[in-house]
């Protein structure tokens, strides 16, 4: 013989699963936003960093090859 859980009771555990439920997505829908923001924001700075280097070398010409730093390559010294 089965006990039935009353409607009260029912719905109040469906609305404390619903709420947890949405806790979780809501956790990792910020994780998610997070990541996204950190690539947004990385890729921002290398294009400043990209115009700021064209600038640069607008303005001064471009460094001479064997001089350390020297423009455009990879790698070159920035924030990560």
């Amino acid at each position: 013989m089965g006990y039935i859980m009353s409607g009260s009771r029912h719905s109040r555990m469906n609305a404390i699963r619903i709420r947890k439920e949405n806790q979780i997505y809501s956790a990792e829908e910020k994780a998610a936003l997070a990541m996204f923001n950190y690539e947004e924001n990385k890729a921002k700075e290398a294009k400043i960093l990209e115009d700021m280097r064209r600038l640069v070398d607008r303005t001064m010409g471009p460094a001479p090859a064997g001089e350390a730093g020297g423009g455009g390559g990879e790698g070159g010294g920035g924030a990560e």
